[in-house]
């Protein structure tokens, strides 16, 4: 493999006491390819070049210190609105609002919470009407024999249990 040519070949062990890093990290820091080519299995054990884990290791760890990524901007590169655009932004929100207050006092707005609540005990009203069906007309339809009066009959109750939708 690779590392047959390698100055130094170690074992994990090695490379973990060199980099001073946990076995966790290294491994984690080998997933994301920061040791490629640095490693090779061979028999089911894992081998490393040392020399050029330590270099990959390194490269690494100054790449991320010339990134720099500050976590909070300079006050000079932030954008902060002048007293105007504040105001006009508050106000804005602000009958906004009112305008949703309003709505919701006319009853043009209603809380989800009571359109699911209304939805549901329609929707209940309904199945239960609709399972009630068979236990009224079971009787009368066993009697009947004709094809026309058990149509007539089962449409009237099921236009029954439906129109206890439009009334809820």
């Amino acid at each position: 493999m690779l590392l047959k040519t390698a100055s130094h070949t170690a074992t994990t062990a090695e490379v973990l006491k060199r980099l001073g890093l946990s076995a966790a990290r290294v491994s984690q820091l080998k997933k994301e390819g920061r040791f490629d080519g640095a490693w090779a299995k061979e028999k089911g054990v894992l081998l490393w070049d040392l020399e050029l884990a330590q270099k990959c290791y390194d490269s690494g760890f100054n790449q991320r210190l010339k990134e720099e990524s500050p976590t909070r901007k300079k006050t000079k590169d932030l954008e902060i609105p002048n007293f105007n655009e504040s105001r006009a932004k508050s106000e804005h929100f602000r009958s906004e609002l009112a305008r949703l207050d309003l709505e919701t006092k006319e009853e043009q707005l209603v809380e989800a919470a009571r359109v699911e609540l209304e939805a549901f005990s329609a929707a209940r009203a309904v199945r239960d009407a609709l399972g009630n069906i068979p236990d009224r007309v079971s009787n009368q339809l066993a009697a009947e024999t004709d094809p026309v009066a058990i149509h007539q009959l089962l449409t009237k109750e099921i236009r029954r249990a439906l129109e206890t939708l439009t009334d809820a």
